[in-house]
């Protein structure tokens, strides 16, 4: 199909403000027969209109007249400058990438308009069969559109992580060492991060269908420079750890036009419960408002019973967080509790758990009730604040029983407080790399299933040993994960 092609980025950096008119021509995303924010004024609502986002306009993210027949389609592209930083790593990359909106479908099958970036290495990939393809789902970046990894480091002569405060954008890494290697990364903005509507953050199925037809799109995108394309893989870590599982459980049925090799799932949050319950009181407390926000745009039927026990602060909340980073959600929400948010003193978790709507829809978004469709690695922090690490566990265990091939591995980090979850994003990149880069070439699987009934208390033997010389080896730049 044709493709727009929008100029060179410069990110819509001194561009007039974003308006409202701005993204009005894409249909709301809310469940069927319900405009999202149709209640003016209520919790989780915007009135009706379309949400101003934070930042200035970016016209790549218009919607208006913009529409694609098929899931994968690429509506538009764009060429960004491709940033960089610590120069003394040999890394061979391209000097642009190419911004992409492409279609997906939500949970109720409506197609929406997703944006996301994909990286075309400038190194030939020596492995078996066309070069591969590996979609990266980023870790919480937030809620509002501001967030997107699109708009952010490496893209667009963006502020680096540290100067910028978003210190997830450092997983922008992981785009250097897979294009390295030759492998094409595509980086999703998943649904509505970016576009329009509410970010629908960890919502199984819409989060699983923007990671896939990224592949799709992807895949167009390559054809139409005269490129091949080979097996896929999903990889992520937090939120991307449970789109990268939730995209490989559903690739399959969804997908069987794709090749899935495997995937990669840290701290993957696979039981919303449990994750809750781990993360409030933490430093990243306000991301259980992110999962409200997502919640509403598609059950629209909790507001009411939300409505009626939230208080007047945690109403506040609740919309504030929807335009917020998550640098943002941890200066002014970390730490606090929800049981500040309700009427009664009950926790969100609590609250959800006696809304039998919300506990349905809540064991919507729970992975691990279907087979993957590839092999699967993943890694869980004993330490992490944040992603509850025995449901991630639970997971390697419930794909185990089908007969699935994992590779579960505890995280090996000693406890840092709150960093622990920040830290896994690297430390188990170690792993999860080569096991991508392994099944790419096809190499058996070693170690699958072998899930240890408890953590050994100073974390995986194995894995500290592997883990540390890794991370030394992918310091400098080792034949395998750096330059080559």
């Amino acid at each position: 199909m044709a493709i727009a092609q929008e100029g060179s980025s410069g990110g819509g950096q001194g561009s007039s403000s974003q308006n409202a008119e701005g993204r009005s021509g894409q249909k709301s995303e809310g469940a069927p027969g319900q405009a999202e924010g149709s209640s003016g004024g209520a919790v989780g609502s915007s009135g009706g209109a379309p949400r101003v986002e934070k930042g200035d306009h970016d016209p790549f993210y218009d919607t208006v007249n913009v529409s694609g027949k098929n899931p994968g389609d690429v509506v538009k592209t764009q060429q960004a400058p491709y940033g960089r930083i610590f120069g003394g790593l040999d890394y061979k990359l391209p000097s642009t990438v190419q911004k992409i909106m492409y279609t997906s479908t939500t949970q109720t099958g409506e197609k929406v308009p997703v944006t996301g970036y994909v990286v075309e290495p400038t190194v030939a990939w020596k492995g078996k069969g066309p070069r591969p393809t590996v979609v990266v789902g980023r870790g919480t970046v937030g809620q509002g559109d501001q967030c997107a990894p699109s708009r952010n480091w490496p893209l667009d002569k963006q502020p680096d992580p540290i100067t910028s405060q978003r210190a997830v954008a450092l997983e922008g890494l992981y785009d250097w060492v897979f294009a390295n290697q030759g492998v094409r990364v595509v980086v999703t903005d998943y649904v509505g991060m970016g576009t329009d509507g509410v970010h629908t953050y960890m919502n199984r199925l819409d989060q699983a269908h923007a990671m896939i037809d990224a592949a799709r799109a992807a895949r167009n995108v390559a054809k139409e420079n005269g490129e091949q394309f080979g097996k896929v893989a999903f990889y992520g870590h937090s939120q991307g750890g449970g789109a990268s599982a939730a995209a490989i459980e559903a690739v399959g049925e969804y997908a069987p036009d794709l090749e899935p090799a495997g995937a990669y799932a840290s701290a993957p949050p696979a039981d919303l419960d449990a994750v809750q319950r781990n993360i409030d009181g933490s430093d990243l407390v306000g991301a259980i408002g992110f999962t409200i926000n997502g919640l509403l745009a598609r059950y629209p039927e909790l507001e009411a019973d939300l409505e009626a026990n939230l208080n007047e602060k945690g109403k506040a909340a609740i919309e504030d967080l929807k335009t917020m980073c998550t640098n943002e959600i941890t200066e002014k929400y970390g730490h606090q509790k929800t049981s500040m948010w309700t009427k009664d003193g009950r926790s969100l978790d609590e609250l959800l758990k006696s809304m039998p709507k919300a506990r349905a829809a809540m064991e919507d978004q729970r992975i691990g009730k279907s087979k993957p469709a590839a092999p699967v690695m993943i890694v869980s922090g004993r330490h992490d604040l944040n992603v509850e690490y025995q449901q991630a566990k639970d997971l390697a265990s419930k794909w185990c029983s089908k007969g699935s091939p994992v590779v579960y591995r505890d995280d090996y980090m000693a406890k840092i407080g709150d960093y622990n979850h920040f830290v896994q994003a690297i430390s188990g990149a170690e792993f999860g790399i080569p096991f991508v880069l392994d099944r790419f070439n096809g190499v058996p699987v070693k170690g699958s299933c072998q899930i240890p009934d408890k953590p050994n208390p100073v974390g995986s033997a194995q894995g500290s040993a592997e883990g540390s010389a890794n991370l030394s080896s992918v310091a400098i730049g080792s034949s395998r994960l750096g330059s080559s």
